[in-house]
This record gives C-alpha cells, sequence and structure tokens, in this order.
C-alpha cells in the first residue's frame, strides 16, 4: 500500500519529468518538432493498425472455431440419427422375425407354492412347534443324551 508521502513523491516526480521533456521539446528547432510529430504520429498508426489487425485475427479465429464446433455437432446429429435407423430397423426385424403364435402358449412359468415346496420334507414346521401334541420325536428313545465332558466337574 502507497502511503501519502510516496504517493506524493510520485506525484512530483512524475510532474518535474513532464517539464523536463515539455523545456527539452521547447528548445528544439521547427525542422526537429516536426520530425517529432511525424514519427510519434506514424507509431500512433502502426499501433492502430496492429490492434486492427489482431482485432481482425481474433474476429476469424471465433468464426473458425464456431465452424469446427457446428461440423462436429452436425457430425455428432448425424451418427446418432444412423444409430437410432440401425436401431429401429433391428427392433422391426426382430419383431419380424418372431412367430405369429401366442407367445405366451409357448412358455410355461413355473410357480412353486412354499408349501407345496416343503410338504414331503423332513423339514419342521412352525405347526409342529404350535402342535401341543406332536407326532415326531415324542419317544424317549430317540433323544440324544446330553453329557457335560468338560474337567471342572470333577
Amino acid at each position: 500500500m502507497i502511503t501519502m508521502g510516496k504517493k506524493l513523491a510520485l506525484g512530483l516526480f512524475a510532474g518535474a519529468l513532464g517539464a523536463g521533456l515539455y523545456a527539452a521539446y521547447q528548445k528544439l528547432d521547427e525542422a526537429k518538432k516536426d520530425q517529432l510529430k511525424r514519427d510519434a504520429r506514424q507509431k500512433a498508426d502502426e499501433f492502430r493498425d496492429r490492434a486492427v489487425d489482431y482485432a481482425f485475427y481474433a474476429n476469424d479465429a471465433v468464426s473458425d472455431l464456431k465452424d469446427v464446433i457446428r461440423d462436429e455437432m452436425e457430425n455428432t446429429k448425424g451418427t446418432v440419427n444412423d444409430a437410432k435407423a440401425q436401431f429401429a430397423d433391428k427392433a422391426k426385424s426382430f419383431n419380424s422375425s418372431q412367430p405369429d403364435d401366442d407367445v405366451e402358449d409357448d412358455q410355461d412359468d413355473i410357480v412353486v407354492d412354499a408349501k407345496d415346496a416343503f410338504q414331503n420334507t423332513d423339514i419342521p414346521s412352525s405347526k409342529d412347534d404350535l402342535d401341543p401334541k406332536p407326532e415326531k420325536d415324542d419317544n424317549p428313545e430317540n433323544e440324544i443324551p446330553i453329557t457335560d465332558n468338560s474337567d471342572d466337574n470333577q
């Protein structure tokens, strides 16, 4: 950040430089003044021409970029339309290659009911848990004895 003192010093320096340049210009003879004016105008014209050229270059580059983007978009649209047409043709040929018979008659779904699936197995059902008189495993001879082989009871 420039402090107030630095701003004042910079302003005084610029003023002194400008006054010195003006004094030097005034001391020149008329031929050198005219030469200096012509050189300044020539440099300004060259700078202006260069700026206009760069503006045209930038405009051309933007136009070229727009053309490239437009061409790529058209190419992409064409590719998508071709793919869409191929897909539609394949879908039509797939539908036409199917037999005209009723498709549902040829295909029977397999339906499995849980009761039917586990009816003849030895898997106990939840009905057996709620039955007060279970028919299976009521015989005490079928029970497996539980023995404790741990060393803690000795």
